[in-house]
């Protein structure tokens, strides 16, 4: 297919160099973008893996810092009772109020205990410092209650958060209740954060997530107060997409301004909760100037790819726009030009890179297109003497003849000089090859141009018409040089002898000549005739020449032979060839189960038309295969529509020679579904003579296939045992000539009583054609004649729709 391509203003040129460089930095852009993108992503995931190492290092201290305060707590717990000397009559409560009241405001200070109760046996709580203390919770009573003579601890919150420690008093050797420590959280919070940085708060809820209204202690209230509602009590931001998470997530992150915070829960027990909060503006900034530090750097390794690109592209690039200057020399055929202009391409290099095998490659087809050129050039040379001339004889063609002839005779009316025509047709040129093969056939042809061209010389023109036919025209030839010239070809042609290892072949010629103008001037008729005066030469014999006369018959013969040609194709087209059945009888039963199919042509002014009249025009023009095939189609037809009779049909010499004659009648019989031993086919003798192996063994496969075979017209030809043993026949169809006088002709009755022997000998049926009356029936009876037909029996006739 030919690339098609705009005329006019060139399309702009982009260069192979930024092509490259474009799609190479698209690729890096993307491979950087990835690859950042991906650190990126790193970064963060080692950053959250970071943030929970944090939170669970954060959660376990502030735990353990509460924990810390407890033991403490219980430390204080033992000593309060000793913190006053004992008095004699003192009960357990006048004791514990007086070492408070010295020491109270110690404990504050120093422990930061804010209250002490004590829940005496009956479970009263007796607040015993500092006056005014809001009452123990409800839930922590009852824990000591159930469990009286136990260390408790918890978590409780009121106004503010505090830590409870219960520690059980013995008092005179008994159990005397409990006293219960109570410590504000502040502490714990202040020391976490001072441990951590981390700001922390308390929060009192009655169920999870616990909302702020319920902090009760916070670190720096001031500041984290309002960080952490910003943390709890608004929609939160994943740390990396920024985008919302769920509002009961343990861990929260968000921004404020240019910080980032990341918030998170600690359980501390039913109804309570611990806040964490920490500023991770200095992580997330670092992952941040990482991410760009990649970004960066992936740039500044694209712009420098970029520029080595070029760089390296620059020399191969250059040295392929020169190449390309010079491809069109390639167009121009300047291979010369060419060559020398890519010579100052070619390096001398050990090793080699692509644009150096283009290079050497256009070199090698500049070579190979100027050898095609110099090819292409001899053969159009030849070509355009091969349209006027033959191959093998090298004289001129059919259509060089007709155009040179044409000019000769142009020439000849123009000076008013007369000339000759010869039309010139080897004898049994067939047999040559079909006995020693095409190739000495062609030797014979050489031979015939050969003296063909010594006898006219410059006298005229020769071309060889095709097959073995040959033409001449001569100049300036009357009726005598054109006479003695025929016989100068007829004697120099009988020269050509050809020999092959069985064969010595010598061939004649038949001669029709023409004279021009006497016969006219134009080619096609002087041809015409000259072919019809060439038939009248062989019907003469062979070897024979013949100058035309406008008196001769053979032109009514071939418009005869024309004229029947175009009824039977009419025939054939229009559907006017019928097949009669004539009726063959079974002698010994007298019934009729068997019919011949007779072929007939209608004819619209004559009526039905006998295949005599048309048969042999159609086995010269070939028209016979088609009558062929027309009467085995008709034949499986009629057998379709009754299964209790069979027919039997006439096949043409031709039909016997053609290879398609077995795949014809299986294809009829399946699309007919008829038996195919319902069908006989009747051949003469001259048909099986012709070529009798062949034709035996065509007739073997189709008796396969289940059809019969009948000899006609036996004893008409060149019949013998021999030929009849070797022909795989089922009937034998004796001439009528044997049956028309047999009543009267004794050797008429010994023949047919011979043959009907020698056939039932060899298992054959015997059938007598042109039966005329009883007598005759009667005869054939006393010799055993199996089947009878002729007009006594029936006349032909077409069939009867069933």
């Amino acid at each position: 297919m030919a690339i098609k391509i705009t005329a006019g203003q060139p399309s702009p040129i982009l260069s192979l160099r930024w092509k490259t460089l474009i799609t190479l930095s698209l690729i890096l852009a993307v491979v950087n973008g990835s690859l950042a993108y991906y650190a990126y992503q790193q970064l963060f995931r080692q950053f959250d893996v970071q943030q929970a190492q944090v939170r669970e290092r954060q959660e376990i201290q502030f735990n353990a810092l509460f924990a810390d305060r407890f033991r403490q707590m219980s430390r204080i717990g033992n000593l309060v009772p000793l913190l006053a000397p004992l008095e004699p009559h003192d009960d357990l409560r006048v004791h514990l109020t007086r070492a408070l009241q010295a020491h109270g405001i110690t404990l504050d200070l120093e422990w930061d205990i804010r209250s002490v109760h004590w829940l005496n046996p009956e479970g009263s709580d007796l607040l015993l410092w500092p006056e005014g203390e809001a009452a123990l919770p409800a839930q922590f009573i009852q824990m000591i209650g159930e469990q009286p003579e136990q260390t408790h601890q918890g978590l409780a919150c009121g106004d503010d958060c505090r830590q409870y420690l219960s520690v059980p008093l013995l008092w005179d050797g008994e159990y005397s209740g409990a006293l219960i420590l109570g410590r504000t959280v502040a502490d714990a919070l202040l020391a976490f954060h001072a441990l951590t940085g981390a700001e922390a708060a308390v929060v009192a809820c009655e169920q999870a997530p616990c909302s702020l209204t319920g902090m009760r202690a916070v670190t720096h209230p001031q500041i984290s107060r309002s960080l952490f509602e910003r943390a709890w009590t608004t929609e939160p931001l994943d740390s990396v997409s920024g985008s919302q998470v769920d509002r009961t997530a343990r861990v929260r992150s968000f921004q404020v301004d240019d910080a980032w915070y990341e918030s998170f829960r600690i359980d501390l027990g039913p109804g309570l909760e611990g806040l964490v909060l920490n500023n991770i503006s200095s992580q997330r900034r670092a992952i941040t100037i990482a991410a760009r530090q990649s970004v960066a750097i992936g740039l500044l390794g694209l712009v420098l790819t970029e520029i080595l690109m070029l760089v390296i592209l620059h020399g191969p690039l250059a040295r392929l726009r020169r190449l390309a200057t010079r491809l069109p020399l390639l167009a121009e055929q300047s291979f010369d030009k060419l060559r020398e202009s890519i010579s100052s391409l070619l390096r001398d290099f050990d090793f080699r890179d692509e644009i150096d095998l283009v290079v050497e490659t256009v070199a090698t087809v500049a070579d190979q297109m100027e050898g095609l050129e110099r090819d292409r050039q001899k053969a159009q040379d030849d070509l355009v003497w091969l349209a006027d001339h033959d191959s093998l004889t090298n004289l001129l063609n059919r259509r060089g003849f007709n155009r040179e002839s044409s000019r000769l005779i142009n020439d000849a009316r123009l000076k008013g000089e007369p000339g000759a025509l010869f039309f010139i047709d080897l004898d049994r040129f067939k047999d040559v090859n079909e006995l020693s093969g095409h190739q000495l056939g062609d030797s014979l042809l050489e031979g015939v141009a050969g003296q063909l061209e010594d006898v006219v010389g410059n006298r005229g023109i020769i071309g060889r018409l095709g097959g073995d036919e040959f033409a001449v025209v001569l100049n300036s030839a009357d009726r005598y040089e054109a006479e003695k010239v025929a016989g100068e070809l007829t004697h120099r042609i009988q020269e050509v002898v050809v020999v092959s290892n069985k064969w010595r072949h010598q061939v004649t010629a038949s001669i029709g000549i023409v004279l021009f103008p006497e016969h006219g001037l134009g080619l096609q008729q002087l041809m015409a005739d000259a072919d019809l005066a060439m038939s009248q030469a062989k019907e003469k014999g062979r070897g024979r020449w013949h100058i035309f006369s406008p008196d001769d018959k053979g032109r009514e013969r071939a418009n005869a032979r024309l004229v029947w040609s175009q009824k039977i194709s009419a025939a054939l087209s229009d559907g006017l060839f019928e097949l009669h059945l004539q009726p063959i009888m079974e002698v010994a039963t007298g019934k009729v189960w068997r019919a011949e199919g007779l072929l007939r042509m209608r004819d619209p002014a004559c009526g039905f038309i006998s295949p005599g009249n048309f048969i042999p025009v159609a086995e010269e023009t070939g028209q016979i295969q088609e009558i062929d095939q027309w009467v085995l189609n008709r034949a499986f037809g009629l057998l379709a529509t009754r299964d209790d009779f069979s027919l039997s049909v006439n096949l043409s010499a031709s039909a016997m020679q053609d290879n398609s004659l077995l795949p014809t009648l299986e294809t009829l019989s399946a699309k007919h579904r008829v038996r195919p031993e319902h069908l006989t086919l009747e051949i003469t003798e001259s048909v099986a003579v012709n070529s009798l192996r062949n034709t035996a063994r065509l007739m073997d496969n189709i008796q396969r296939l289940g059809c019969r075979f009948a000899l006609d017209d036996f004893g008409s030809g060149f019949a013998s045992y021999s030929y009849l043993k070797q022909l795989p026949v089922n009937d034998i169809k004796i001439d009528g000539a044997f049956i028309r006088d047999i009543l009267d002709n004794r050797e008429d009755r010994i023949f047919v009583g011979a043959i009907t022997d020698m056939a039932h000998g060899m298992d054959k049926r015997v059938i007598a054609e042109f039966v005329e009356n009883e007598r005759v029936l009667d005869t054939l009876r006393t010799i055993k004649v199996d089947f009878a037909q002729g007009y006594h029996i029936g006349r032909a006739a077409a069939p009867i729709a069933a």
